[in-house]
This record gives structure tokens, C-alpha cells and sequence, in this order.
């Protein structure tokens, strides 16, 4: 039940953020693109670390090894992350000239970022194994998984279908 809570407390955060960024109409579409960028890298991984913290829910032993863990795992992901920005923003530079090979590169980019994020994960969830067991392992597991679809989908709902 802890995680559901939090991580509809992490959607409705981020719901209200993605249209607050686009809803400034005076802006450019490349100073729009940079607020949105922005606003990804500051405002989701504060809210995601406070979700998993809730959804965690670690004794305070247990919260030291965790995060010594789940920091360097962040580390990981934060460059996916930089890189998943700039494939983003090579669409949005190429959306009203796209061409086959132009989409081609953006699509395997993508894919091979969400290849990069499962092979991460494997590697943390092993760490998080040795030192904390396998449930909890299970449980940060999931709870990455649940937040990274929410966030995929929050996202993909504001960019729009390739032309």
C-alpha cells in the first residue's frame, strides 16, 4: 500500500510540472525544450528520491546500506538520463525536418538507453541483494520499475508522435 501512495503522490507531482513548463506560450520552442529538460533533471529524481524513501520503508540500519547503494545506482542512471535528454532534444530540433535515417538513429538510441537501464538495474538489484536480501532487492526493483513507467508515460504523453 506504501508504494501505490507514493508513487501517486510522484505522479500527480509530475502531472502537474510537464504542463506548467509547456503552458508558457511565449516562449520558443527551444526555450521551451529547455525548461522541459530542466525541469526533468531538477524536479523528478528530488520527488523520486522521496518516493523511494517511502516506498522503501527501511528500519535505519537499513537505510544506511541502502542508499550507499541506491546513490551510486543514481549516479549510473543519471547519465542514462543525459543521454535520453539529448536523443529527446535531437527529436525535437529535427521534428519538422525528420527524415527515415534522422528517425532511425533516435529510435535505436532510445532502444539501446532502455537496454543500458535494465543491465543497471540487474547489477543494483544484485547489490541490493548481498547487502539487504532479496526482498527488499524485489522491492527497490519494483519500485524503479513502477516509477520509470509512470515517468516513460508522463513523458511520451507530452512529446508528440513522430511525423
Amino acid at each position: 500500500m506504501r508504494i501505490s501512495r507514493a508513487i501517486v503522490v510522484a505522479a500527480a507531482a509530475g502531472c502537474l510540472l510537464v504542463p506548467a513548463v509547456w503552458a508558457q506560450g511565449q516562449q520558443t520552442k527551444e526555450e521551451q525544450t529547455k525548461a522541459y529538460i530542466d525541469m526533468m533533471r531538477k524536479d523528478i529524481r528530488t520527488q523520486r528520491q522521496a518516493v523511494v524513501d517511502q516506498a522503501m520503508g527501511l528500519e535505519a540500519g537499513d537505510k544506511a546500506k541502502f542508499w550507499g547503494v541506491y546513490d551510486k545506482y543514481q549516479g549510473e542512471i543519471k547519465a542514462l538520463w543525459d543521454q535520453r535528454l539529448a536523443n529527446t532534444k535531437k527529436y525535437a530540433d529535427n521534428f519538422e525536418k525528420m527524415t527515415d535515417a534522422i528517425a532511425d538513429e533516435i529510435a535505436m538510441k532510445s532502444m539501446d538507453i532502455d537496454t543500458q537501464r535494465v543491465a543497471i538495474r540487474k547489477k543494483y538489484y544484485a547489490q541490493m541483494k548481498t547487502a539487504l536480501g532479496a526482498r527488499v532487492a524485489a522491492r527497490f526493483w519494483q519500485t524503479e520499475v513502477m516509477l520509470d513507467h509512470l515517468l516513460d508515460l508522463q513523458i511520451g504523453a507530452e512529446i508528440p508522435l513522430m511525423p
